[in-house]
Protein backbone atom coordinates (compact mmCIF):
# COMPACT_ATOMS: atom_id res chain seq x y z
CA UNK A 1 0.00 0.00 0.00
CA UNK A 2 2.98 2.29 0.71
CA UNK A 3 4.30 1.48 -2.36
CA UNK A 4 1.43 2.62 -4.20
CA UNK A 5 1.06 5.87 -2.42
CA UNK A 6 4.79 6.50 -3.27
CA UNK A 7 4.14 5.90 -7.15
CA UNK A 8 0.75 8.20 -6.95
CA UNK A 9 3.12 10.95 -5.10
CA UNK A 10 5.13 10.68 -8.06
CA UNK A 11 3.11 11.13 -10.94
CA UNK A 12 2.98 14.67 -9.41
CA UNK A 13 6.62 15.87 -9.26
CA UNK A 14 7.76 17.96 -12.41
CA UNK A 15 9.15 15.27 -15.07
CA UNK A 16 11.46 18.07 -16.07
CA UNK A 17 13.01 20.94 -14.19
CA UNK A 18 9.90 23.89 -14.31
CA UNK A 19 7.10 21.14 -15.85
CA UNK A 20 4.19 18.84 -13.98
CA UNK A 21 3.07 16.23 -15.68
CA UNK A 22 -0.55 16.58 -15.86
CA UNK A 23 -3.33 14.03 -16.46
CA UNK A 24 -4.94 14.05 -19.64
CA UNK A 25 -8.73 14.11 -19.46
CA UNK A 26 -10.68 11.66 -21.65
CA UNK A 27 -11.81 14.95 -23.34
CA UNK A 28 -8.52 16.25 -24.36
CA UNK A 29 -7.51 12.50 -25.70
CA UNK A 30 -10.68 12.56 -27.82
CA UNK A 31 -10.16 16.07 -28.76
CA UNK A 32 -6.39 14.88 -30.03
CA UNK A 33 -7.85 11.87 -31.58
CA UNK A 34 -10.21 13.74 -33.75
CA UNK A 35 -7.83 16.07 -34.97
CA UNK A 36 -5.34 13.56 -35.78
CA UNK A 37 -8.03 11.99 -38.53
CA UNK A 38 -9.26 15.52 -39.95
CA UNK A 39 -5.81 16.09 -40.85
CA UNK A 40 -5.46 12.39 -42.15
CA UNK A 41 -8.52 13.00 -44.11
CA UNK A 42 -7.41 16.06 -45.39
CA UNK A 43 -4.11 14.57 -46.72
CA UNK A 44 -5.47 12.22 -47.84
CA UNK A 45 -7.57 14.28 -50.45
CA UNK A 46 -4.77 16.13 -51.20
CA UNK A 47 -3.10 13.45 -52.07
CA UNK A 48 -6.23 11.68 -54.37
CA UNK A 49 -6.21 15.10 -55.86
CA UNK A 50 -2.62 15.26 -57.57
CA UNK A 51 -2.69 11.82 -58.22
CA UNK A 52 -6.05 13.01 -60.22
CA UNK A 53 -4.45 15.82 -61.96
CA UNK A 54 -1.37 14.03 -62.78
CA UNK A 55 -3.88 11.49 -65.22
CA UNK A 56 -5.81 13.68 -66.25
CA UNK A 57 -3.17 15.91 -67.58
CA UNK A 58 -1.56 12.96 -69.08
CA UNK A 59 -1.58 11.70 -72.81
CA UNK A 60 -3.76 8.69 -73.00
CA UNK A 61 -1.62 5.96 -73.74
CA UNK A 62 -2.50 3.61 -76.75
CA UNK A 63 -4.44 0.62 -76.82
CA UNK A 64 -1.81 -1.40 -78.29
CA UNK A 65 0.66 -0.61 -75.24
CA UNK A 66 2.35 -3.21 -73.92
CA UNK A 67 5.37 -3.12 -71.25
CA UNK A 68 8.26 -3.80 -73.96
CA UNK A 69 6.91 -0.63 -75.49
CA UNK A 70 8.52 1.38 -72.20
CA UNK A 71 11.39 2.17 -74.19
CA UNK A 72 9.45 3.25 -77.06
CA UNK A 73 8.99 7.15 -78.13
CA UNK A 74 6.23 8.21 -78.49
CA UNK A 75 4.43 8.09 -82.19
CA UNK A 76 0.68 8.05 -83.51
CA UNK A 77 -0.14 5.25 -85.77
CA UNK A 78 -3.53 3.50 -87.08
CA UNK A 79 -6.41 4.45 -88.86
CA UNK A 80 -8.15 4.80 -92.00
CA UNK A 81 -6.09 8.15 -93.19
CA UNK A 82 -2.70 6.70 -91.63
CA UNK A 83 -3.48 3.17 -93.69
CA UNK A 84 -4.04 5.22 -96.63
CA UNK A 85 -0.51 7.31 -97.33
CA UNK A 86 1.19 3.91 -96.45
CA UNK A 87 -0.17 2.09 -98.60
CA UNK A 88 0.11 4.63 -101.09
CA UNK A 89 3.75 5.20 -100.62
CA UNK A 90 4.29 1.63 -100.89
CA UNK A 91 2.27 1.25 -103.99
CA UNK A 92 4.61 -0.43 -107.02
CA UNK A 93 4.37 1.83 -109.93
CA UNK A 94 6.90 -0.16 -112.24
CA UNK A 95 6.08 -3.79 -114.01
CA UNK A 96 8.94 -5.97 -111.91
CA UNK A 97 8.80 -3.48 -109.25
CA UNK A 98 9.39 -4.25 -105.75
CA UNK A 99 7.55 -3.22 -102.50
CA UNK A 100 9.87 -2.70 -100.16
CA UNK A 101 9.70 -1.39 -95.87
CA UNK A 102 13.11 0.75 -95.53
CA UNK A 103 14.14 1.04 -91.40
CA UNK A 104 16.31 3.80 -90.45
CA UNK A 105 14.16 5.78 -93.70
CA UNK A 106 15.63 9.43 -92.14
CA UNK A 107 19.52 8.32 -92.11
CA UNK A 108 21.84 8.87 -94.07
CA UNK A 109 22.03 5.50 -95.75
CA UNK A 110 18.05 5.09 -95.41
CA UNK A 111 17.43 8.37 -97.26
CA UNK A 112 19.42 7.53 -100.27
CA UNK A 113 18.79 4.07 -100.81
CA UNK A 114 14.51 5.05 -100.62
CA UNK A 115 14.95 7.83 -102.86
CA UNK A 116 16.74 5.62 -105.22
CA UNK A 117 14.03 2.66 -104.98
CA UNK A 118 11.20 5.31 -105.54
CA UNK A 119 12.80 7.02 -108.90
CA UNK A 120 12.95 3.27 -110.07
CA UNK A 121 9.59 2.42 -109.92
CA UNK A 122 9.33 0.31 -106.30
CA UNK A 123 6.98 1.00 -103.58
CA UNK A 124 8.85 2.63 -100.87
CA UNK A 125 7.49 2.78 -97.18
CA UNK A 126 10.25 3.76 -94.62
CA UNK A 127 10.25 3.93 -90.45
CA UNK A 128 12.65 6.19 -88.23
CA UNK A 129 11.96 6.58 -84.73
CA UNK A 130 14.21 9.94 -85.18
CA UNK A 131 16.12 9.65 -82.13
CA UNK A 132 18.83 12.09 -81.34
CA UNK A 133 21.96 11.12 -81.17
CA UNK A 134 22.77 13.52 -83.76
CA UNK A 135 20.28 16.96 -84.52
CA UNK A 136 16.89 15.57 -85.11
CA UNK A 137 16.42 18.52 -87.70
CA UNK A 138 18.93 17.12 -89.99
CA UNK A 139 16.78 14.08 -90.01
CA UNK A 140 13.27 16.03 -90.27
CA UNK A 141 15.03 17.85 -93.68
CA UNK A 142 15.66 14.60 -94.64
CA UNK A 143 11.77 13.26 -94.11
CA UNK A 144 10.79 16.36 -96.16
CA UNK A 145 12.67 15.62 -99.00
CA UNK A 146 12.00 11.85 -99.46
CA UNK A 147 7.84 13.04 -98.88
CA UNK A 148 8.29 15.67 -102.07
CA UNK A 149 9.88 12.23 -103.61
CA UNK A 150 6.21 10.24 -102.54
CA UNK A 151 8.12 8.53 -99.32
CA UNK A 152 6.16 8.12 -96.43
CA UNK A 153 7.73 7.78 -93.09
CA UNK A 154 6.35 6.26 -90.28
CA UNK A 155 7.60 7.46 -87.07
CA UNK A 156 8.23 4.25 -84.42
CA UNK A 157 10.52 2.47 -82.56
CA UNK A 158 11.94 -1.05 -84.31
CA UNK A 159 11.29 -2.33 -81.04
CA UNK A 160 7.32 -2.01 -81.39
CA UNK A 161 5.94 -5.10 -82.67
CA UNK A 162 2.77 -3.92 -82.60
CA UNK A 163 3.82 -0.88 -84.96
CA UNK A 164 5.51 -3.91 -87.01
CA UNK A 165 2.92 -6.28 -87.51
CA UNK A 166 0.35 -3.90 -88.42
CA UNK A 167 2.46 -2.35 -91.25
CA UNK A 168 2.77 -5.84 -92.89
CA UNK A 169 -0.99 -6.48 -92.05
CA UNK A 170 -1.88 -3.39 -94.14
CA UNK A 171 1.56 -4.08 -96.54
CA UNK A 172 2.45 -6.93 -97.89
CA UNK A 173 6.05 -6.20 -98.59
CA UNK A 174 8.29 -8.31 -100.67
CA UNK A 175 11.70 -6.70 -99.39
CA UNK A 176 12.96 -5.26 -95.92
CA UNK A 177 15.73 -2.41 -96.37
CA UNK A 178 16.89 -2.62 -92.61
CA UNK A 179 19.48 0.12 -91.54
CA UNK A 180 17.49 1.23 -88.20
CA UNK A 181 20.31 0.77 -85.80
CA UNK A 182 22.12 2.85 -83.41
CA UNK A 183 25.06 4.25 -84.76
CA UNK A 184 29.13 4.96 -83.74
CA UNK A 185 32.05 3.43 -81.60
CA UNK A 186 32.28 6.05 -78.98
CA UNK A 187 28.67 6.64 -77.94
CA UNK A 188 28.42 3.19 -76.57
CA UNK A 189 30.85 3.65 -74.05
CA UNK A 190 28.15 5.85 -72.23
CA UNK A 191 25.10 4.36 -73.37
CA UNK A 192 25.66 0.63 -74.08
CA UNK A 193 21.88 -0.28 -73.75
CA UNK A 194 20.77 1.80 -76.88
CA UNK A 195 22.80 -0.42 -78.80
CA UNK A 196 21.51 -3.92 -77.65
CA UNK A 197 17.54 -2.38 -77.74
CA UNK A 198 18.09 -1.66 -81.51
CA UNK A 199 20.81 -3.32 -83.11
CA UNK A 200 20.29 -6.86 -81.27
CA UNK A 201 16.50 -6.75 -79.74
CA UNK A 202 15.42 -4.15 -82.57
CA UNK A 203 16.87 -7.25 -85.52
CA UNK A 204 15.12 -9.77 -83.73
CA UNK A 205 11.82 -7.82 -83.26
CA UNK A 206 11.82 -7.42 -87.25
CA UNK A 207 13.10 -10.93 -87.83
CA UNK A 208 10.14 -12.14 -85.96
CA UNK A 209 7.47 -10.00 -87.59
CA UNK A 210 9.03 -11.01 -91.02
CA UNK A 211 9.40 -15.17 -90.54
CA UNK A 212 5.08 -14.96 -89.75
CA UNK A 213 4.99 -12.54 -92.61
CA UNK A 214 3.18 -14.04 -96.00
CA UNK A 215 5.16 -13.50 -98.06
CA UNK A 216 7.96 -13.56 -96.47
CA UNK A 217 10.03 -10.35 -97.37
CA UNK A 218 13.44 -11.39 -98.27
CA UNK A 219 16.05 -8.65 -96.31
CA UNK A 220 18.74 -6.91 -96.69
CA UNK A 221 20.51 -5.69 -93.61
CA UNK A 222 22.81 -3.41 -92.51
CA UNK A 223 25.85 -4.97 -90.55
CA UNK A 224 29.34 -3.15 -90.37
CA UNK A 225 33.03 -3.56 -91.70
CA UNK A 226 33.61 -2.81 -87.67
CA UNK A 227 33.29 -7.16 -87.09
CA UNK A 228 36.85 -7.51 -88.87
CA UNK A 229 37.61 -6.61 -85.04
CA UNK A 230 41.34 -6.56 -84.36
CA UNK A 231 42.35 -8.99 -87.12
CA UNK A 232 45.21 -7.49 -88.42
CA UNK A 233 45.37 -8.88 -92.28
CA UNK A 234 44.67 -6.78 -94.89
CA UNK A 235 42.86 -5.87 -97.16
CA UNK A 236 39.70 -7.56 -95.32
CA UNK A 237 37.49 -10.65 -96.82
CA UNK A 238 34.50 -12.06 -96.18
CA UNK A 239 36.50 -15.02 -95.54
CA UNK A 240 38.60 -13.41 -92.89
CA UNK A 241 37.86 -13.82 -89.08
CA UNK A 242 35.52 -11.92 -87.14
CA UNK A 243 35.44 -13.26 -83.67
CA UNK A 244 37.49 -10.36 -82.19
CA UNK A 245 35.26 -7.15 -82.18
CA UNK A 246 37.11 -4.02 -80.73
CA UNK A 247 34.02 -2.15 -79.75
CA UNK A 248 30.44 -3.18 -78.40
CA UNK A 249 28.88 -1.28 -81.59
CA UNK A 250 30.99 -3.92 -83.73
CA UNK A 251 29.97 -6.55 -80.85
CA UNK A 252 26.43 -5.80 -81.78
CA UNK A 253 27.29 -6.14 -84.97
CA UNK A 254 28.85 -9.51 -84.98
CA UNK A 255 25.84 -10.49 -82.81
CA UNK A 256 23.34 -9.86 -85.56
CA UNK A 257 25.04 -11.99 -88.29
CA UNK A 258 24.57 -14.80 -86.13
CA UNK A 259 21.26 -13.94 -85.49
CA UNK A 260 20.60 -13.44 -89.29
CA UNK A 261 22.30 -17.14 -90.15
CA UNK A 262 19.96 -18.79 -87.52
CA UNK A 263 17.12 -17.09 -88.47
CA UNK A 264 17.38 -18.01 -92.05
CA UNK A 265 18.80 -21.78 -91.06
CA UNK A 266 15.81 -22.12 -88.89
CA UNK A 267 12.91 -20.24 -90.33
CA UNK A 268 14.53 -20.09 -94.11
CA UNK A 269 14.60 -16.36 -94.32
CA UNK A 270 16.36 -14.49 -96.91
CA UNK A 271 18.87 -12.43 -95.36
CA UNK A 272 21.78 -10.82 -96.79
CA UNK A 273 24.10 -8.62 -94.33
CA UNK A 274 26.35 -5.37 -95.98
CA UNK A 275 29.43 -4.93 -94.18
CA UNK A 276 29.45 -1.39 -94.77
CA UNK A 277 32.50 1.08 -94.85
CA UNK A 278 32.79 4.68 -93.78
CA UNK A 279 30.06 5.93 -96.11
CA UNK A 280 30.21 9.55 -96.95
CA UNK A 281 28.29 12.24 -99.49
CA UNK A 282 25.82 14.29 -99.25
CA UNK A 283 23.04 14.72 -95.94
CA UNK A 284 25.90 12.78 -94.81
CA UNK A 285 25.96 12.06 -90.67
CA UNK A 286 27.52 15.16 -89.04
CA UNK A 287 29.69 12.61 -86.25
CA UNK A 288 31.50 11.31 -89.20
CA UNK A 289 35.40 12.35 -89.06
CA UNK A 290 35.25 13.83 -92.63
CA UNK A 291 33.10 16.47 -91.26
CA UNK A 292 35.77 17.41 -88.78
CA UNK A 293 38.74 17.18 -90.80
CA UNK A 294 36.99 19.63 -93.63
CA UNK A 295 36.18 22.11 -90.67
CA UNK A 296 39.74 22.28 -88.99
CA UNK A 297 40.86 22.91 -92.83
CA UNK A 298 38.61 25.99 -93.42
CA UNK A 299 39.92 26.72 -90.06
CA UNK A 300 43.66 26.46 -90.53
CA UNK A 301 43.70 24.20 -87.81
CA UNK A 302 45.92 20.87 -87.79
CA UNK A 303 44.77 17.39 -87.94
CA UNK A 304 46.43 15.02 -85.63
CA UNK A 305 47.28 11.42 -87.44
CA UNK A 306 48.20 8.54 -85.28
CA UNK A 307 50.16 6.18 -86.24
CA UNK A 308 50.04 2.35 -86.06
CA UNK A 309 51.88 -0.26 -84.33
CA UNK A 310 55.46 -0.26 -85.29
CA UNK A 311 55.39 3.30 -87.10
CA UNK A 312 53.21 1.29 -89.40
CA UNK A 313 50.71 3.93 -91.66
CA UNK A 314 47.24 3.92 -91.26
CA UNK A 315 44.68 3.67 -93.99
CA UNK A 316 40.93 4.04 -93.99
CA UNK A 317 38.27 2.78 -96.52
CA UNK A 318 35.97 5.08 -97.40
CA UNK A 319 32.50 4.25 -99.59
CA UNK A 320 30.93 7.19 -101.86
CA UNK A 321 26.99 7.17 -101.48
Amino acid sequence: MSQMKQMSHLDHTPSTPGKFKMDKSPYYSRTRWHSSVAKLAIWSLLFIAVIFLFFYRSPPSSSNSDPSRRYLTSATWGGAAWEKRVRTSARIRSRNGFSVLVTGAAGFVGTHVSSALKHRGDGVLGLDNFNDYYDPALKRARQALLERSGVFIVEGDINDVALLKKLFEVVPFTHVMHLAAQAGVRYAMKNPGSYVHSNIAGFVSLLEVCKEANPQPAIVWASSSSVYGLNTKVPFSEKDRTDQPASLYAATKKAGEEIAHTYNHIYGLSLTGLRFFTVYGPWGRPDMAYFFFTKDILNGKTIPIFEAANHGNVARDFYLH
